[in-house]
């Protein structure tokens, strides 16, 4: 299992209704921040223990220590993570 987990949302999916709908906001949660979390996850198994071990900010904003190999990777995926 990887560093990083699927957050709690801090609010209800249908918190945003009728702006945004439940199962909308449930299925971006679920599919697509879980998809960011896995891929990322993924990309970190194959960097050194030293990045792995950082937050995902310090390692975004210290992007070119990341192999170049995994770089564009942690960069996509990390930014979907955090964001």
């Amino acid at each position: 299992m990887g560093k990083y987990t699927l957050p709690e949302m801090p609010y209800a999916y249908d918190a945003l209704a009728p702006h945004i709908d439940a199962k909308t906001m449930e299925i971006h949660h679920t599919k697509h921040h879980q998809a960011y979390t896995d891929k990322l996850n993924a990309a970190l198994e194959a960097c050194p223990s030293d990045i792995q071990e950082k937050d995902i900010l310090a390692i975004l904003s210290d992007i070119n220590s990341v192999p170049e190999a995994q770089r564009g990777a942690v960069n996509f995926n990390g930014g979907g993570y955090d964001n």
